[in-house]
């Protein structure tokens, strides 16, 4: 076994396997284009009702745990009690200075609040304003009051006046007030508890609207959601689009294999990448070419069988057709009856059919294998037809056909091979003897077909629909097929129940 033959073997069992698995192997569903669509339009319903509260979560976890702004200046009202409280029980005992530097360490924490400490004797000893605060001071009736009035534009805020000494009046009117104005006011006796120890008290005024946490700013808010789930949707397209993407690539890569052809005009296989349903549309397609392959190459094989085979029969025949020549010519030469003289023509005639069919079959041969050779050369192909037709003459005269030849005088040159033509034109005149001898015409002449000088064959038989008396094995015009094709030029045929027109033409 040659090395083309082990390669077609090799090729054969690759082919034959491929398409084993392609027809075993059954695809998955997480592995198939279905599954991920599915997943991909499962992402499209859900993307109102699921996403849109994800996204909510997302914005307030993630965006208003890390906005800080929201948060109140000075926190709220329980932290200011509570720091009063304790800064007042820290105090105990202490001195009017250390009281009044603990009040300035306190309002530089809190510069927008006022601060004022009272002694036990009622006297307001110690007074800071704040920094949006207008301290002023009048005398009314021998006590010295002073005013805090707030500077910033805000109505709601309430102006405090603090009476130079305290009374029983005076401290229960400011209490009372106290308990619901704004600023927020907490009043802690110094040394803690609610019972006055003798020590005084102290004062914090804190604006309510540095209490309060700042308002959200809805529209901005509006729009870090709206550009989130701009996001999430933006993301969705472009897996979707990436998802068809990657499908269109593969189908035009598989198109692509199916348009180009390899050395012997077959596709080649693909590479296979994925085991999905286009995965398996390219296993099916590798099996088709391997399919191609080993029919191409069984092809080939009769071929060279069958051409091995008509050359092998026209050799072997041609030897005893020799001696049968040889036998029938003595026997001419003998006494012979009517009946066994026109017999003995008969049988001459059947070997000359028997002959030509043979130099029909070795021709047939050598022009499908490419093996027979045209010299192709500028030749006035009138005087070729008629040159042929002259030595048709007698055969036509003794079948009684009507002879119309009807050729311009100016010759027609074509590039054709002289003994390709007349091989063309022998094989078509017997054609007409055969198969159109109830019509007894013969025709040769030209015609324009497609602004083109066409030679024209015609006879008056029952055309290529009906069967003729004589049938034959159709080499003959198999022959002439080949012949034009291998010369550039042209056939085409007419065919009715008055006839056949055959028009050759470049």
């Amino acid at each position: 076994m040659n090395w083309r033959s082990r390669d077609r073997e090799r090729m054969k069992g690759k082919g034959r396997k491929d398409r084993n698995s392609a027809g075993k192997r059954k695809l998955g569903f997480g592995r198939s284009l279905m599954s991920r669509y599915m997943l991909l339009i499962l992402a499209a319903v859900l993307f109102v009702p699921v996403v849109l509260p994800i996204t909510s979560i997302i914005y307030v976890v993630v965006v208003n745990n890390t906005n800080t702004d929201t948060e109140a200046p000075y926190g709220d009202s329980t932290k200011i009690s509570n720091l009063w409280s304790k800064e007042s029980k820290e105090l105990d005992g202490a001195a009017p200075k250390e009281i009044h530097k603990r009040l300035k360490q306190l309002h530089r924490i809190y510069p927008k609040s006022s601060m004022y400490y009272v002694n036990k004797k009622g006297e307001t000893a110690y007074i800071l304003g704040g920094e949006d605060v207008k301290v002023t001071e009048s005398t009314q009736a021998g006590i010295t009051i002073t005013t805090l009035k707030w500077s910033r534009n805000d109505k709601n805020v309430a102006v405090t006046r603090i009476p130079g000494l305290w009374n029983a009046n005076s401290a229960l009117e400011f209490m009372k007030e106290a308990s619901y104005r704004n600023p927020l006011t907490v009043v802690s006796f110094v040394g803690g508890d609610n019972k006055d120890k003798g020590q005084g008290f102290m004062v914090i005024e804190v604006p309510r609207y540095l209490l309060e946490k700042s308002q959200s700013n809805w529209p901005m808010e509006l729009l870090y959601l709206g550009l989130l789930m701009m996001i999430i949707f933006l993301l969705f397209i472009v897996m979707s689009i990436l998802f068809f993407a990657r499908i269109r690539k593969r189908l035009i890569r598989l198109q692509t294999a199916m348009m180009i052809p390899g050395k012997e005009g077959i596709p080649l296989p693909v590479d296979i990448r994925r085991s999905d349903e286009i995965g398996q549309l390219e296993e099916s397609f590798n099996a088709m070419v391997h399919q191609l392959t080993d029919s191409l190459y069984r092809e080939r094989e009769e071929e060279q069988l069958r051409k091995r085979l008509v050359a092998g029969l026209s050799h072997d025949l041609r030897t005893p057709l020799t001696v049968i020549r040889g036998h029938m010519h003595s026997l001419h030469k003998e006494l012979l009856s009517p009946t066994a003289d026109s017999s003995l023509r008969r049988m001459e005639a059947k070997m000359d059919d028997l002959s030509e069919l043979i130099d029909n079959m070795l021709s047939y041969n050598l022009l499908a294998s490419g093996k027979y050779t045209l010299k192709l050369e500028q030749k006035d192909i009138l005087r070729i037809v008629r040159e042929t037709a002259a030595a048709w003459y007698p055969v036509w005269e003794k079948e009684q056909y009507e002879i119309d030849i009807d050729l311009p005088e100016e010759p027609l040159m074509w590039q054709v091979d002289e003994q390709g033509i007349r091989r063309v034109l022998d094989n078509l005149f017997q054609n007409v003897i055969r198969h159109a001898a109830s019509g007894k015409y013969i025709g040769i002449s030209t015609s324009l077909v497609q602004g083109r000088v066409a030679l024209v064959i015609q006879d008056r038989g029952p055309g290529i629909q009906e069967d003729s008396d004589t049938k034959g094995t159709g080499l003959g015009l198999s022959i002439v097929d080949l012949l034009i094709r291998e010369m550039g030029l042209r056939k085409k045929v007419v065919s009715s129940p008055e006839g056949v027109q055959i028009y050759i033409y470049l």
